[in-house]
């Protein structure tokens, strides 16, 4: 895809549905920060293994991005985490106001979307933007008890927005909702926030644990293992910085990999993973497009280098 084509249909998008001048300049910062657009990827990627050959991807491309970054600036307010981004430096009722005029603006473009399936699609917006706000809540509310309940959370909070980006791209090629594509979609989510959550244990100042929102690093260490877990939870309940308990960040990561949680997200990341890729072997699409999205979906996750 031309990224440089999907950030100037973005910039129009919002210049052409939003007036007010102050609000039109936030808007654009918020996109012009963006290094990356693995959402728009996402759509692209199954529209063109689904034999999409039509430019009008790169409009729902840029619909599905919107919405995954509304998305983003809602769950850091919300979490009170990722203070470096742009909105979380602001007067944080301006950036809820934003982050609201943005995801008007993606269902916006999708309604504009000259498609036969316009209708699907935004049947799916709807759909599957509901189910990851119903994740976040259960997140929001951190009364989850088991590994069960983690993982369908993170299923329908990630999980959703991988579905909507790959489900819509899928169906303005086919007219059809391919359901396979809807199931790995969760794998690949669960896998993607399993990773970043691995990243936010060595990132002691947005660390979960510190504030005991319960994630799957935290009931894992909670069920108290071995003496080096046992160890651990008591220092979270007692709500303590690392360095009063460990001294130095290296220590508290030593503390981290003797407990064994480090070990257990990933083996838990490995088999989110397989579960995808034996479900992408079951589509309906030649052997050359499967294991291109396999590359793309599976192998890129699989071999990603962690620096602690």
């Amino acid at each position: 895809m031309d990224y440089k084509s999907l950030i100037h249909r973005l910039n129009t998008a919002v210049t052409s549905h939003i007036e007010n001048k102050k609000l039109l300049h936030l808007l654009l910062s918020f996109i012009e920060a963006k290094k990356t657009f693995p959402f728009a990827q996402l759509t692209n990627l199954h529209y063109t293994a689904f034999g999409g050959k039509e430019d009008e991807v790169v409009h729902l491309s840029g619909a599905v991005e919107l919405l995954a970054l509304s998305f983003d600036i809602l769950d850091d307010l919300e979490d009170l985490d990722n203070f470096e981004e742009p909105w979380m430096k602001i007067n944080s009722s301006v950036a809820l106001n934003a982050a609201t005029a943005l995801y008007t603006v993606s269902l916006k473009m999708a309604d504009e979307l000259h498609s036969p399936y316009k209708g699907m699609i935004i049947s799916v917006f709807h759909r599957l933007a509901l189910q990851a706000m119903e994740g976040q809540h259960a997140d929001l509310e951190n009364r989850i008890e088991t590994e069960e309940e983690c993982t369908s959370m993170i299923e329908k909070k990630s999980g959703s927005l991988v579905a909507l980006a790959s489900v819509s791209g899928a169906m303005l090629a086919t007219g059809e909702e391919q359901a396979i594509v809807e199931k790995y979609s969760y794998q690949i989510g669960l896998a993607a926030q399993i990773e970043n959550d691995y990243r936010d244990l060595f990132h002691l100042h947005k660390n979960d644990l510190s504030s005991q929102k319960k994630s799957l690093a935290l009931l894992y260490i909670n069920r108290e293992f071995n003496e080096h877990s046992k160890e651990l939870s008591r220092f979270i309940a007692e709500g303590k910085s690392y360095e009063e308990q460990y001294g130095d960040a290296a220590a508290f990561k030593s503390k981290l990999f003797q407990s064994g949680v480090v070990h257990y997200l990933n083996v838990i990341k490995q088999i989110a993973l397989q579960k995808a890729s034996t479900l992408l072997a079951e589509l309906p699409l030649p052997q050359h497009q499967i294991e291109l999205l396999k590359s793309h979906l599976i192998i890129n996750q699989s071999e990603n280098k962690r620096r602690d």
